[in-house]
């Protein structure tokens, strides 16, 4: 049944048209006719208005609505209309019921902003924000017959300013806690914001920052170049990027890197300046560093070069062009094994494992090829280069060149077996003349022998300093080379390692082999059961000075001579005078005891003395 009494303008739109096609008298409403006049002036008022209306009816709350409302119901509509509330609206009814019930029931207004419901209109789960108020129809006793609805959806409002304080509330952390400095100035350059950052940057607070200008605090040789690409910002927008260094308020100063871009207002004019500043003061202080390792590489007279693990050559510098004769263009991208010797391949894979494993090639020497295909005396060492994620990259080599050394080396070791030679003719022939001399004459031939003797540990103490290439000897060695012909095991030695000058080994050898031959001829080694103590060590104040201790027991008793001998003698005098020390013999019964406190550092002195003068 057609709802008769609806108004023209009313029924002129397409709820108007729906109202009236719809079968009312099966509807909980009934028949049109029997409508009260309250809901009929209700339904005239709501149909043609612009705005969003749902009027709720009776106990059931029978649902009508206008062509404003229906989009804000989505897939509910059209067959909510005429249908009790509940069936439509059921998974909101806890909320909307009690809302429908206070107006119904008690006569009361509802009314709230930007009102929260959970809604399924479009097939899934949403909440929905309404702008509400319900408000009573009564009748004409003022009894309350039903709701009218006046609503604004106000979701997309709702959602875009939460958005919006999500943004703001974002940008506000980002700008308080952003790790680089922010700040915002007028277009003269003077600070009107500034981050807790950019503070700490340049050590000024925030209020002493907003009473100052940018050039206040940028260095003087940075400020012709700020001032100009700000100028020329402000008058064609164009945003620039500056490295520049700011002076701290405590005098210091900080490098930076400043983003700066140019903030227009609603028309589009030039308002503001927006600066991020970097503090970049260790990546400067870094590429420093680099630079000046990259001079100091670049300047070396060493051959200095970088591979990777597949043994390329990766870096060059000038000394490895003197040292190899490759110039870097030739070089960098082959394999080093061009500069290696064919007997010693297998050299660089086995440097390549020590390295990858985080190695250290201790500096050893070996030889490379130059590039006109001779080859050259090399010290070299090798380390681990890592990325910056520490992983081993490659390695970085170092060679010295030591041609000049091993030729002076060659030379000296010809040179070294040449005296040494001559000097042994010459002790044979010292020992040649004696024998026809002495040996000629009444002397006793045990003089002879004695003085044979002591030309013999003179040799053998130069062959010490032959193999220490006439530079030093240590003390154990000149000790055992000195006792030689005696049973070591009737000698007892300790001390800590002591290294002699060359002019102090003969006369130590000297003294050791009279106290030997005298212990062997009259003391301690003469017996059976006597035994010898050799003992030595240096002073902890002083550590060039030597005490050295030679100690006879277990010989026969020990008287003190009438008359000092030869060898006592010749081992005060050599002793004391070599060593620029003192020397005392003593004779206890127990056995002979003869005590050395030397200088060896006054030693070393004269050694040093006689090289420059020679």
């Amino acid at each position: 049944m057609k709802l008769e009494s609806i108004t023209a303008p009313a029924a002129s739109n397409e709820m108007g048209r729906l109202i009236e096609d719809h079968d009312w008298e099966g509807s909980p409403l009934g028949a049109v006719k029997d409508w009260p006049p309250c809901l009929q002036a209700a339904v005239d008022i709501m149909l043609p208005a612009q705005a969003q209306i749902v009027l709720f009816w009776g106990e059931e709350f029978i649902a009508l609505y206008n062509d404003a409302y229906a989009p804000t119901i989505g897939d509910k509509h059209p067959r909510a209309l005429g249908r009790p509330a509940r069936e439509n609206w059921g998974e909101l009814w806890s909320d909307l019921e009690p809302l429908l019930r206070r107006v119904l029931d008690g006569g009361d207004t509802v009314v709230a902003k930007d009102r929260p419901f959970y809604i399924e209109r479009h097939g899934y789960p949403e909440t929905v924000y309404f702008d509400i108020s319900y408000s009573p129809v009564r009748d004409e006793n003022k009894t309350v017959r039903g709701v009218f609805c006046i609503v604004n959806e106000t979701t997309e409002r709702v959602k875009s300013e939460s958005a919006l304080q999500a943004s703001e509330a974002q940008l506000r952390a980002i700008f308080s806690q952003s790790a680089a400095g922010i700040a915002q100035t007028d277009l003269k350059g003077r600070f009107l914001l500034v981050n807790s950052r950019f503070c700490d940057i340049v050590g000024y607070s925030e209020a002493e920052l907003l009473t100052m200008r940018i050039h206040d605090i940028t260095f003087a040789e940075d400020m012709a170049e700020s001032a100009r690409l700000f100028n020329e910002m402000t008058r064609n927008g164009d945003s620039y990027e500056m490295e520049k260094r700011y002076v701290r308020k405590d005098g210091g100063l900080v490098w930076v890197t400043n983003s700066v871009s140019v903030l227009r207002d609603k028309q589009g004019a030039f308002q503001r300046a927006a600066a991020v500043i970097v503090d970049i003061t260790e990546r400067k202080r870094a590429q420093e560093v680099e630079r000046r390792l990259a001079a100091i590489i670049a300047s070396s007279n060493d051959a200095i070069l970088g591979i990777d693990l597949k043994m390329r050559i990766t870096s060059w510098n000038g000394g490895a062009e003197r040292l190899y004769g490759y110039s870097a263009e030739e070089i960098v991208g082959r394999s080093v094994m061009t500069l290696v010797p064919e007997d010693r391949i297998d050299e660089e894979p086995a440097i390549l494992r020590q390295v990858s494993a985080g190695l250290k090639v201790e500096p050893y020497e070996t030889k490379r090829l130059h590039k006109d295909g001779r080859t050259v005396d090399v010290l070299l060492s090798v380390s681990p280069i890592y990325d910056a994620y520490g992983s081993i990259v490659g390695a970085s080599k170092l060679a010295h060149d030591i041609t000049a050394r091993k030729e002076t080396e060659r030379l000296q070791t010809v040179l070294v077996g040449e005296l040494n030679h001559r000097v042994k003719n010459l002790f044979a022939t010292v020992l040649a003349i004696a024998r026809q001399t002495l040996g000629a004459s009444a002397t006793d031939p045990s003089e002879l022998q004695g003085f044979e003797a002591r030309i013999v540990s003179m040799a053998r103490a130069h062959d010490l300093l032959m193999r220490g290439t006439w530079e030093k000897a240590e003390l154990r060695a000149v000790i055992d080379q000195s006792l030689a012909p005696f049973p070591p095991e009737r000698f007892e030695i300790s001390g800590p390692k002591v290294q002699l000058p060359p002019r102090v080994v003969i006369s130590v050898s000297l003294a050791l082999h009279e106290l030997a031959t005298n212990a062997a001829k009259y003391g301690a080694l003469s017996t059976g059961g006597g035994r010898v103590s050799i003992t030595w060590s240096l002073h902890a104040d002083a550590p060039g000075r030597l005490t050295l201790r030679w100690a006879e027991s277990g010989g026969p008793t020990v008287k003190e001579p009438s008359r000092t001998g030869f060898g006592s003698r010749l081992i005060k005098a050599l002793l004391a005078a070599e060593l620029n020390g003192q020397v005392d013999i003593t004779y206890p019964p127990e056995g002979v005891v003869c005590e050395v406190d030397a200088n060896l550092q006054s030693a070393w002195n004269q050694a040093e003395i006689a090289d420059g003068e020679a």
